[in-house]
């Protein structure tokens, strides 16, 4: 199952009227993370749950940009701005286990 398909299965949607919509979104937060990884080709399968979450998130926000929080009767919501922010220690987790620990070095005998 794809991103978009996980995304409209999360959200429960169960037609296509929101597909370009959240592809958009996905194709702008899949090209956030592959450059915060390092730029990195594509997404590695196991941080594909940061696509998931954080195009869920996105589009959550809709009409919403720029809103630090919202409130209304009884419930208040708070906007986080960066979508990935939330993820910042997995990422930096993933790079620290997939870098280069031979790149740079210089042994002189």
């Amino acid at each position: 199952m794809g991103t978009i398909e996980k995304v409209k299965t999360i959200l429960g949607f169960i037609d296509n009227s929101k597909d370009s919509l959240l592809a958009s979104i996905q194709s702008v937060v899949e090209a956030r993370l592959k450059m915060k990884l390092g730029n990195v080709s594509e997404v590695p399968a196991e941080l594909d749950y940061i696509l998931v979450e954080a195009t869920i998130s996105r589009f959550n926000r809709i009409n919403d940009e720029g809103k630090k929080s919202a409130s209304e009767s009884d419930v208040s919501a708070t906007y986080e701005t960066d979508d990935l922010a939330p993820f910042a220690d997995d990422i930096q987790e993933w790079i620290d286990n997939h870098r280069d620990t031979t790149k740079g070095k210089f042994v002189m005998f």
